[in-house]
């Protein structure tokens, strides 16, 4: 029994207007999405009580907020939170890195 098609027009691309669904399908995204500024991907060495630490913290925060945050976001937070105490210009520059690294108070008469 014939359709009326030939093989040819069953591999034809369809042309004309799509119908409407009434269902709004988001843009797809292909890859990662695009980051807000510049960055470079740079790998570090944590102990592991560190990475525990960080475990813990998101799941806190999706207990608490519902929302899923990364090991990479959790630190990205830290080092912008940090970033403020350690702005070469400011007064307490010196005293906030000995704070975070005592072993350059050794040999210092403070």
């Amino acid at each position: 029994m014939a359709t009326g098609k030939k093989a040819l027009d069953i591999f034809t691309p369809t042309t004309g207007k799509k119908a409407k669904l009434g269902v709004e399908v988001p843009e797809r995204i292909e890859g990662r999405p695009r980051a807000a500024e510049p960055y470079q991907k740079v790998t570090v060495t944590l102990f592991d009580r560190q990475i525990l630490h960080l475990d813990k913290a998101a799941l806190v925060i999706r207990e608490r907020t519902g929302q899923a945050v990364s090991r990479a976001e959790l630190i990205r937070a830290i080092l912008d939170k940090a970033a403020g105490e350690l702005k070469p210009e400011s007064p307490d520059f010196d005293r906030n890195v000995r704070g975070l690294f005592p072993i350059l108070t050794k040999g210092t008469d403070e």
